[in-house]
């Protein structure tokens, strides 16, 4: 895996902010607005991590994540949910479709920064051989 993160939000602003907060600790980051656009491309060349809104047009986030975990190529890919969704029962099936995180929008650059160097084993790179 590379230093590179995807990140699938419908809001493009949404995106661009991740972005800037992450390449902060040199990641490279990549996204899409939609779920079925996201998966085409994280199939094609995974990511060291996988960022999911959960409301999107078309296939949510949680469709999405269920999705990704079925691949061979991409069934130990940590996956990030950042999402305006914070009740104790979306965390929950977050968890329960096979994310690896919860943080709630609006997010804490501090926080965005702890959790994606947490689960991508300290920053970009780490985990190539």
């Amino acid at each position: 895996m590379s230093g590179r993160i995807f990140v699938v939000d419908d809001d493009p602003a949404m995106i661009e902010a991740v972005a800037a907060v992450l390449s902060l600790d040199g990641f490279d980051v990549d996204g899409a607005s939609d779920g079925a656009t996201a998966l085409r491309a994280v199939l094609n060349d995974p990511p060291a991590l996988l960022v999911l809104d959960v409301s999107m047009p078309g296939l949510t986030g949680w469709e999405l994540c269920e999705i990704v975990r079925r691949q061979p190529i991409t069934r130990d890919l940590p996956i990030l949910f950042l999402t305006g969704r914070g009740e104790v029962r979306d965390r929950i099936t977050a968890m329960q479709v096979g994310g690896t995180d919860h943080l709630t929008k609006p997010f804490r650059a501090e926080e965005l920064r702890a959790r994606v160097r947490a689960l991508t084993a300290s920053g970009p790179g780490k985990g190539e051989s």
